[in-house]
């Protein structure tokens, strides 16, 4: 059976509301505890100063990260972001982004998650880190 993570990277799972609102990417890869996203610099989520939006990069950012945490869930677990941090550490104007997301723990009631954005050159451009709260699934 595929998880369903593989239905999304195909196409044969809707994004959530959000990420169809936002116009956020589907993931192209995915293994247990890491997500891999490409996105191209759209010019509708620019600054007038021609920077991508800071918020943007975190909704890319929160998104990729929760996918991370996603893949780790056991049965009857869901999740939440509880804290999210981004470190831009130069502006994005163009191109096509990589973004990774790895776990790099994962407890009874957490996931920690380190999110790198890369440029087209593989230079580091942000990073981003995320505390996702795991909890048992409403019944309702």
């Amino acid at each position: 059976m595929s998880h369903i993570l593989d239905q999304v990277i195909a196409g044969e799972s809707p994004l959530t509301s959000y990420a169809q609102i936002l116009r956020l990417p589907r993931p192209y890869a995915w293994e247990p505890g890491k997500v891999r996203v490409r996105w191209t610099v759209d010019p509708e989520m620019k600054t007038p100063w021609g920077n991508v939006f800071g918020g943007y990069l975190a909704s890319l950012a929160d998104e990729a990260a929760g996918l991370a945490a996603f893949s780790l869930l056991k049965d009857g677990e869901t999740f939440a972001t509880g804290d999210l941090r981004l470190s831009p550490m130069r502006g994005i104007r163009e191109g096509t982004i990589e973004i990774e997301a790895s776990a790099i723990h994962r407890g009874r009631s957490t996931i920690h998650v380190e999110v790198e954005f890369r440029d087209s050159s593989e230079v580091l451009v942000a990073k981003a880190s995320a505390l996702q709260l795991v909890f048992a699934r409403s019944r309702d």
